[in-house]
């Protein structure tokens, strides 16, 4: 008789749905970014019609429980090759093998208990939605504090578009004068000048008359 005992390893992920295409290579590039990979174990067929080819599935085992945590959030429901990955963590198994033999019945049972259950699908999606719930709380904090600067900015906006408009216009009051305005101001100004020079010439003729047309005194003649 062989008696099983299981149990949830919260470091070792069961990575299922792969595509043929997609190897151990491949893999490691997609989940080493979340944490240090200690063990993978990629199946193939060993007998029968596919031998050689990949079972479709693999498990993936981290340093941290952390780690795995991280990588089963991030990459469960990822479309790889047109599949969508089914990430959960795995069951660790133990054997007590009375016969001390390892048949290939006993791996198969390894690789039948290894398999993600109900409950620990449950739990991944449990888990999913609680970093997403994170997720949208985090949304929700980021859009309070937009709304909360949005007033500000938009009465500093109106200011400056106030003093905007009003440069504008005395800008275009300044250019678009009416001809006359600015006529006036030139013969206002030309009269000015003239006036100026009117003046100077009339101070300089008074003068220069009083030095040429003296009014002409006849002597008188000494009685003798």
């Amino acid at each position: 008789m062989t008696q099983d005992s299981t149990k949830l390893d919260d470091k070792r992920l069961y990575i299922g749905n792969l595509d043929a295409a997609v190897d151990e290579y491949t893999i490691v590039k997609l989940f080493e970014p979340y944490g240090k990979i200690t063990h993978l174990d990629y199946l193939f067929h060993k007998s029968g019609p596919r031998r050689g080819q990949p079972r479709g599935y693999c498990f993936l085992e981290y340093s941290r429980k952390e780690e795995a945590l991280k990588a089963m959030t991030a990459m469960h429901s990822k479309v790889i090759k047109g599949r969508p990955l089914i990430v959960t963590f795995a069951y660790a198994t133990s054997h007590n093998n009375e016969d001390g033999q390892l048949g290939s019945s006993n791996k198969r049972t390894t690789i039948a208990n290894n398999r993600p259950t109900t409950i620990s699908l449950l739990k991944a999606n449990k888990m999913l939605h609680a970093s997403t719930n994170a997720k949208i709380q985090a949304l929700e904090r980021k859009l309070a504090q937009m709304q909360q600067q949005k007033p500000k900015e938009l009465s500093e906006s109106k200011n400056s578009s106030k003093l905007s408009e009003k440069e504008e216009k005395i800008h275009h009051f300044s250019n678009n004068r009416p001809a006359s305005m600015k006529m006036s101001a030139v013969d206002d100004h030309a009269s000015q000048s003239s006036t100026r020079a009117s003046r100077s010439r009339s101070d300089a003729e008074v003068k220069d008359s009083g030095q040429r047309y003296r009014p002409y005194s006849v002597p008188r003649k000494k009685h003798e």
